[in-house]
This record gives structure tokens, C-alpha cells and sequence, in this order.
């Protein structure tokens, strides 16, 4: 199914905040991530290996992040220019490209592991996974092979959270009333 422009465009705007656009079978649609996810796309940015490493860290930080297409969305952000990404990491001042940001925070992240726990991340189990989360997020840890893990951590869980929660069905679950955009002040324009 292919869609124009003007589809495109109502697409966009019709209040899911995060959504992404998607080839499947030649055409361009718009899903959220977790339709992304369910609909099994293909990753086009993430190795296997990555996608289940940064997975297993992001359900960790917060549960449901799988759910909710955590890794669709990296992936998908991963693949856009700089100027348009939506990860957190572009906030951080992370030198673009930021696959090369999310690769180094997997391998430094499988490091550690095989280090404290004698195996790889994804493997993790879950009482190891909440102490390697809070050595990973201590400021105070150092630097592991030359990568900030800590930065990695705040960025990921920033992404999770935006995910997770920055939709309307989010905003829900915080019982908080879901806005698409705040209005200016009047006159502003004058």
C-alpha cells in the first residue's frame, strides 16, 4: 500500500508521538514502535547480538520497554540523518554518528560482563542484571575501554522512557493528561 504525500502528512500528525517510517514490501508506512515490533520488521542498523544486548539493558531499566518496541526505535533512529534522530544521545552532545555511540556502549557494556559476571549481557540474570544496572549508571564508575558507560546508561534509559511513555497510552499510564502540543501565549505573533 503506498501512500502520498498529503497521507503521509495526516499520518504524521495525527498525535502518536513517536512513530516511524518503515519500508515493508516496497511501500512506506508509518508505526509506532511497538507495531514496528510486532509486525516483526526487519532491523536495518542493530546486529542480532546488539539488538538483544541493548533489549535485555532497556527492560531492565524499565519494564515494558521490549513491549513497546524500545529496540525498532534505536534502530530506526540509528538510520536517520543527525539533524532528524530522536534518540537522547544528540541532546548529550554525542558525536554523530550515533551507531558507532550505541556498538561501543554494547561491546564496553559485554566487556564489564564477562568481567564481574563471567558472561554476556543478554545472559544476564535478572538479580545480575539490577547490580550490573547500578554499577553502569554510577557516575563514579570508570571509564571502561575508553567508553562512559554511565553516559551510555542515561542515554539508554532516556530512550526506553521516551518510548515507553511518550505516547498517549503513556502518558495514560501516568494518569497524566496527554497534550500533542502546548499553545502559545496570546499575542505572541503580534
Amino acid at each position: 500500500m503506498a501512500i502520498d504525500r498529503r497521507d503521509f502528512i495526516k499520518r504524521a500528525l495525527a498525535g502518536a508521538t513517536l512513530q516511524l517510517a518503515v519500508e515493508i514490501s516496497g511501500g512506506i508506512f508509518l508505526l509506532t514502535p511497538q507495531q514496528a515490533r510486532a509486525q516483526g520488521v526487519a532491523l536495518g542498523q542493530l546486529s542480532e547480538r546488539e539488538a538483544r544486548t541493548l533489549e535485555h539493558l532497556a527492560e531492565g531499566l524499565l519494564p515494558g520497554a521490549t513491549e513497546a518496541g524500545v529496540i525498532h526505535f534505536i534502530d530506526n533512529q540509528l538510520g536517520v540523518s543527525a539533524d532528524d534522530c530522536m534518540l537522547i544521545a544528540k541532546y548529550f552532545e554525542v558525536t554523530p554518528p550515533y551507531a558507532q555511540f550505541y556498538r561501543a556502549g554494547v561491546n564496553a557494556c559485554d566487556l564489564l560482563a564477562k568481567r564481574r559476571f563471567k558472561t554476556e549481557v543478554h545472559r544476564l540474570s535478572p538479580e545480575n542484571l539490577v547490580e550490573f544496572l547500578q554499577v553502569i549508571g554510577n557516575p563514579e564508575t570508570p571509564v571502561e575501554d575508553g567508553y562512559p558507560l554511565s553516559l551510555f546508561y542515561l542515554c539508554l534509559r532516556s530512550d526506553a522512557v521516551d518510548v515507553v511513555y511518550g505516547t498517549p497510552q503513556g502518558f495514560e499510564k501516568l494518569n497524566v493528561p496527554y497534550m500533542a502540543h502546548i499553545m502559545p501565549p496570546e499575542g505572541w505573533n503580534v
